[in-house]
C-alpha cells in the first residue's frame, strides 16, 4: 500500500530519537521544577508568596513529586515500589486535556 505516510530508515530513527530525547528532557525538567519546588518552600511557600490554597498547594507538591520518583525510576537514581498509577496521580494537573 502506498496511501499515507510510507516508513523510511530516516523517519524511524527520527521518530526513535525525537521520542528519546523529549522523554529525557522531560524528565530532567521535572526533578529541576521538583527541586525548585522543594527549595521554594514547598506547599506553605505556594500558599503564601504566590496565593494558592491549602489543597491546590497540596496537590502540587505531592503530584509533582510522584512524577519526580517516575523521573527517578527513569534515570536510575529511585525503583519503583510497586504499581503505581503516575497518570491518574497527576490528572488534577492536566486538567483532562
Amino acid at each position: 500500500m502506498t496511501a499515507g505516510n510510507q516508513p523510511t530508515l530516516q523517519a524511524v530513527n527520527s521518530t526513535a530519537g525525537n521520542l528519546s530525547t523529549q522523554l529525557r528532557n522531560i524528565m530532567q525538567q521535572i526533578i529541576q521544577f521538583n527541586q525548585w519546588l522543594t527549595a521554594y518552600g514547598g506547599a506553605s511557600e505556594l500558599e503564601t508568596a504566590l496565593g494558592f490554597t491549602t489543597t491546590d498547594a497540596n496537590t502540587i507538591i505531592s503530584s509533582i513529586a510522584n512524577l519526580a520518583t517516575l523521573a527517578g525510576i527513569y534515570q536510575g537514581t529511585a525503583q519503583a515500589g510497586g504499581a503505581f498509577n503516575y497518570m491518574a496521580n497527576s490528572e488534577a494537573l492536566w486538567g483532562g486535556q
